[in-house]
């Protein structure tokens, strides 16, 4: 039988000694090995500081922060830098763990280390049980009346059935993930920096960080057997209409610029540091069309993905870099235009750590050695269409996708280039979740696929520029 990695319970605390002490007694009633688990209580700056019960059978802390507004991010991340553990679990100072909530979320495996521990991101499942029940003795593991049990959000038992309990996840699945029962494995949450301290108020944090640990290569799975309960409804049973209404949307402002997926911000603004798509394109040179040809190839990533940043590696003549004079785009005249290689590796990824590196990562990166264009005349990309392909990528598991020519051996367009199988290099896309794979002992799934089959094709040594602006060509 493998031995359960150490867990360390990270729980943040304010002014809720009663809601605590459940807690801690539904601690003590978890199959977990005892030896094998740390309590962390990281309070919020409580007039009056938490108190824990003397002779617990595992290792127990608090830390402290001062009052500086409700601060649960920041708390649960001063809590981390306490914990010892190799898998943290996360559970808010209300909840009330089922006996075999650890242990059932250690089993949902989400890598293939044993234990499923490796790249697990696991949210377990929150019920609810009316407040009278539990002022009145009710606790985890005993007979629970039916009249006592509440309606669980419709929204998130849709999402998780859906997606087969998250195993068919993607960079929207962010919505799914609540840190009232989160289980991660250290390394991936460190990968991904971590809670942001910045973040004050209620809401966001969470969907902020487990945004990062999908970009990071973190597996999504529910676990649907680790139950844990809440007293009262969720947030939209227990707060009035006008105020929620005010919540979400203050949440929904902050989370636009530092969340890149379709859900977040759409597909028409460019925010933050945070970009869906960041783009390398090789320059064409020696005539003006093939500077025309490089213009034609920008314009269609930034019509594609309209948040894209864009790079040009190569020299542009003055009126093409005019042509390109977008706040997107930066030219890059002294970097070496070298050609795609279709055995080359994903950059480093940041240290361990890294918050404000991971954020700045792209969701996927592009380096386009041929400017590329839908196939039919007067065709111009779709963002939503575009939008919906990356997902259905990320859904199956692809990470990488290697964009080929025709199988001919005269493709002047990519003259000079990388081939494969007798076909053209035009291209290569990667998730960011490839460049953090190799560091947990995983490979990236590459698709290689001919442009034409895509849609696209490329733009050509004589590009008609007129006609591309114009929508007739």
């Amino acid at each position: 039988m493998t031995t359960p990695p150490p867990v360390s319970v990270v729980v943040p605390y304010y002014r809720a000694q009663a809601d605590l002490d459940r807690l801690v007694a539904a601690l003590v009633a978890q199959e977990h090995p005892a030896s094998r688990l740390q309590l962390v209580v990281a309070d919020d700056g409580s007039p009056e500081p938490p108190c824990l019960p003397s002779g617990l059978p595992f290792d127990a802390v608090t830390v402290r922060q001062p009052d500086r507004g409700f601060r649960p991010a920041a708390a649960r991340a001063l809590g981390v830098r306490a914990a010892d553990g190799e898998v943290l679990a996360f559970l808010d100072g209300d909840m009330l763990p089922e006996p075999n909530y650890l242990r059932q979320a250690l089993a949902a495996r989400a890598g293939d280390a044993p234990g499923g521990v490796a790249d697990a991101v696991v949210v377990g499942r929150r019920r609810h049980v009316r407040a009278q029940a539990v002022e009145a003795g009710w606790r985890p593991g005993a007979p629970l009346a039916a009249a006592d049990v509440l309606e669980e959000p419709a929204w998130l038992r849709r999402a998780y059935a859906e997606s087969r309990d998250l195993a068919a996840a993607d960079s929207t699945s962010y919505r799914f993930v609540i840190s009232a029962v989160l289980t991660v494995a250290r390394d991936v949450y460190e990968d991904a920096g971590g809670f942001d301290p910045a973040f004050v108020g209620y809401g966001g944090e969470d969907w902020e960080l487990a945004h990062r640990l999908w970009r990071v290569g973190g597996a999504f799975r529910h676990a649907p057997r680790a139950v844990a309960w809440q007293a009262g409804e969720d947030f939209a049973g227990r707060t009035e209409p006008a105020e929620a209404a005010e919540l979400k949307a203050r949440e929904s402002l902050v989370l636009a610029s530092r969340i890149s997926a379709p859900t977040a911000r759409g597909t028409g603004l460019c925010l933050g540091v945070s970009p869906r798509l960041e783009a390398r394109v090789r320059a064409s040179s020696g005539s003006a069309a093939a500077a025309a040809a490089t213009v034609v190839g920008v314009d269609a990533v930034l019509r594609a993905v309209p948040g894209a940043r864009v790079t040009v590696d190569g020299s542009l003549d003055p009126a093409a870099r005019q042509a390109l004079a977008d706040p997107r785009v930066r030219v890059e005249e002294e970097s070496a235009p070298t050609p795609v290689e279709i055995s080359s590796t994903a950059p480093e990824p940041p240290a361990r750590g890294g918050l404000a590196a991971v954020r700045a990562s792209a969701d996927w990166t592009a380096r386009v050695d041929v400017p590329l264009r839908p196939v039919g005349p007067g065709e111009r990309p779709d963002p939503e269409a575009v939008a919906a392909w990356l997902l259905r990528l990320e859904r199956a598991g692809v990470e990488r996708v290697v964009v080929l020519g025709e199988l001919r051996d005269d493709n002047r367009d990519a003259a000079g280039g990388v081939r494969h199988g007798g076909r053209a290099v035009l291209a290569e896309l990667t998730c960011a979740r490839a460049r953090w794979r190799p560091r947990r002992g995983g490979r990236a799934r590459t698709w290689r696929v001919p442009a034409t089959r895509l849609g696209w094709r490329p733009v050509g040594a004589r590009p008609d520029l007129e006609a591309w602006w114009g929508g007739w060509g």
